[in-house]
């Protein structure tokens, strides 16, 4: 995947408007204004649609749902991600199912670094089986956002979450 990211809580624009603000029904991956790209915070979460255009080939998150399997994972552990403030390589560590309102992944910032360790036990609890990656209360994470209709319907999700190397 290689696609752009906005940052704006205006999602239900990035929803249905590509990135140059076409109407499009692939929207733009899009950050939370929560999100600190310039520090980096210790969460960066992107969302994203996981549907493909068939015209153009576009996959957004599609690819994500092949994170399910296990065997995807081993293969494809590794995320980068590109900012215009930051270059990062992620490795993943959790893959989590929720029926959306159920965990907010996109939490951005913590009191303390009992509350960060205390979110990523609970995505390490969720996860669909265990990567056995390490993450400690020094690290960043990247989570990856997109629905998974397979899951709970219209309010399945898919969360991928990947520790900075």
């Amino acid at each position: 995947m290689d696609y752009p990211v906005v940052l704006s809580d205006n999602t239900a624009y990035y929803l249905t408007h590509s990135f140059t603000g076409k109407q499009s029904k692939l929207g733009t991956l899009f950050s939370l204004n929560k999100t600190d790209y310039q520090t980096p915070g210790r969460n960066i979460a992107i969302y994203g649609h996981h549907i493909t255009n068939t015209c153009s080939g576009e996959l957004m998150f599609r690819p994500l749902l092949s994170f399910k399997k296990k065997t995807f994972y081993e293969n494809h552990s590794v995320i980068y991600l590109d900012s215009l403030y930051h270059t990062g390589i992620y490795k993943v560590f959790a893959v989590v199912n929720l029926v959306k309102g159920e965990w907010d992944p996109s939490t951005a910032s913590f009191a303390s670094d009992a509350d960060f360790l205390a979110f990523i036990r609970q995505a390490q609890a969720r996860s669909l089986y265990d990567t056995g990656v390490e993450v400690t209360s020094a690290d960043r994470i990247l989570t990856l956002i997109t629905c998974d209709r397979s899951y709970a319907a219209a309010d399945g999700r898919l969360i991928v979450l990947a520790v900075e190397q």
